[in-house]
């Protein structure tokens, strides 16, 4: 019988099907990989959406810190919370029964922003003689599965064992037990300090109707 030349021999060897061992290696790997892949794609996704929240709330704070420069002494707390609730409305997420959304004026509802008042606290303070000072604090749900938990965990925002997930109530008054979702949460803290170098004469009527 003749032999093939060896050229031949080896392209009959390469054409050939895979053995069985290796086909199962393959998937072996992909199981072993995929799993740390998909977390590394979620933490990418869930720390993005952790940068776009901090950026909100620094922004709430400076809408904060920007709504007392318009109104009397006396209504500065009224006039800050209002504002910085209607900034956070668009990142709030989780609502219980009673909470309405918030709304826009000529808009409409923002939905699922009825948590906000709970999850929003603003302190406002004068600093010196011409400057004030807005604090926002907000509780910002970590919604993506697997690494939301793991970093609220790590986070432990409200310091009470390995509490990492809004469940029940704590010294915030942030109760959580009764939305649909309980997620995770990390709470956000941003300053701004404005100058306001004038004095304000009328009253503005706050909190304003409608919103």
């Amino acid at each position: 019988m003749e032999r093939l030349p060896e050229e031949a021999a080896h392209a009959v060897a390469l054409s050939s099907p895979r053995p069985r061992v290796e086909r199962g290696s393959v998937m072996l790997e992909f199981v072993l990989a995929f799993p740390l892949i998909l977390t590394l794609m979620l933490a990418c996704m869930q720390f993005a959406h952790m940068w776009m929240a901090k950026q909100v709330v620094h922004y709430a704070a400076f809408a904060a810190a920007r709504a007392t420069l318009v109104c009397q002494e006396g209504e500065y707390q009224q006039a800050a919370q209002q504002a910085a609730e209607q900034v956070c409305a668009w990142i709030s997420i989780g609502v219980t029964g009673g909470e309405p959304d918030k709304r826009v004026p000529g808009w409409g509802g923002i939905p699922g922003s009825g948590g906000v008042h709970r999850k929003t606290r603003v302190r406002v303070e004068k600093v010196g003689r011409w400057n004030v000072r807005a604090t926002v604090e907000n509780d910002f749900a970590l919604i993506f599965p697997l690494v939301g938990p793991m970093i609220g965990w790590g986070v432990n925002p409200w310091a009470q064992g390995a509490e990492y997930a809004e469940q029940h109530a704590d010294e915030t008054g942030n109760i959580g037990d009764s939305e649909t979702v309980r997620y995770p949460h990390v709470r956000f803290t941003e300053v701004v300090v404005l100058p306001k170098p004038y004095v304000t004469l009328p009253r503005m009527g706050l909190p304003a109707a409608g919103w």
